[in-house]
């Protein structure tokens, strides 16, 4: 089994991407001490089930030079079913939803491309000294927390179902699309550990690599993100069983798209996200979980910042609403 886990990885490398910051994020963050941008580590026992959707609407803003065509919105809602395969092994299937609004042109609506999510988890015990793999007791549901730090390492594919040469205006734009028309692909680690009482921090990095879709390739991207996670309220045998308020710092690096050979301008740059959340966990019989965020660009630094609209760092706001259960 370990021998096909270790094919699996290698074959993520070679495999399209997940998490989109030009068509909305997927990132699987379950368990107690779980983030909502920020990708836990964490893997499902085997043999369970997570049922997830993902809410996530983003207000534009306005430029004069834009008009009459500017952006005005997106909307993506993902659904998703995780499984755990074994205790160290997690596969995640997500299908999205998009639409994405212009002034005066219309929208763009419909399914996009099916993720792929596998997330490898180890975690290193200091009272062996060692990283092992996952067993029973290390799994979101029932890990023993404390003095273990939990890491993992996730890719996955995307297959480019989702319509991709809609016109809007007489014209087909790209990042009006409701699917990318093409595979990408994505590697990632990620890590968290209980430091004191209540409070939790996880980090992750990760990697997308697009590809070209006739003459078009979208900018491959880069982010690091780091949450705090504090359990505010905690009562197992209450309905709401916890409460965590939820703090992350999202940086995300965008290259230019190419057109051709030809690096596009107004295209890509970096921008820190500034992200407070809360996530609210119900007991049985719901055994499920609520996350509520806002992501703020905070400091950005864009390519010809003046002639872009309707790119990440010019958002109004980021709104984000997950919701889960377990089974």
């Amino acid at each position: 089994m370990r021998k096909m886990v270790w094919m699996i990885l290698l074959g993520m490398f070679f495999l399209p991407s997940l998490t989109l910051a030009h068509h909305g994020g997927v990132s699987l963050a379950l368990g107690p001490g779980s983030p909502i941008e920020t990708n836990s580590p964490l893997t499902l026992p085997q043999g369970s089930f997570v049922l997830s959707s993902r809410f996530e609407h983003v207000e534009w803003k306005k430029r004069n030079f834009a008009e009459p065509t500017n952006k005005d919105s997106f909307t993506f809602f993902n659904v998703g079913l995780s499984y755990g395969i074994t205790p160290y092994l997690t596969g995640s299937l997500f299908l999205p939803y998009n639409i994405k609004r212009q002034d005066d042109l219309g929208s763009t609506k419909g399914i996009g491309d099916v993720k792929l999510l596998f997330n490898l988890g180890l975690n290193y015990d200091p009272s062996i000294k060692g990283i092992r793999l996952n067993s029973a007791q290390d799994t979101a549901i029932t890990m023993e927390g404390g003095k273990k730090t939990y890491l993992s390492v996730f890719g996955g594919t995307t297959l480019p179902i989702g319509k991709n040469r809609k016109e809007l205006g007489g014209e087909i734009d790209p990042g009006m699309q409701p699917g990318f028309g093409s595979p990408s692909y994505t590697i990632g680690i990620s890590a968290t550990r209980q430091i004191i009482g209540a409070l939790t921090l996880a980090a992750d990095t990760s990697y997308d690599l697009f590809t070209r879709k006739d003459r078009f390739k979208f900018g491959n991207e880069w982010r690091a993100n780091l949450a705090g996670i504090y359990e505010l309220y905690g009562k197992p045998e209450d309905l709401i069983s916890k409460i965590d308020g939820i703090l992350e710092l999202n940086l995300l690096n965008i290259a230019r798209d190419e057109e051709g050979k030809e690096k596009q301008r107004a295209t890509g740059g970096t921008i820190l996200y500034l992200s407070p959340g809360m996530r609210f966990s119900f007991s049985r019989p719901l055994n499920g979980s609520l996350g509520l965020m806002l992501k703020f660009p905070t400091l950005k630094s864009l390519n010809e910042k003046s002639e872009q609209q309707g790119a990440e760092g010019l958002e109004k706001v980021r709104a984000i609403v997950t919701l889960s259960f377990y089974f």
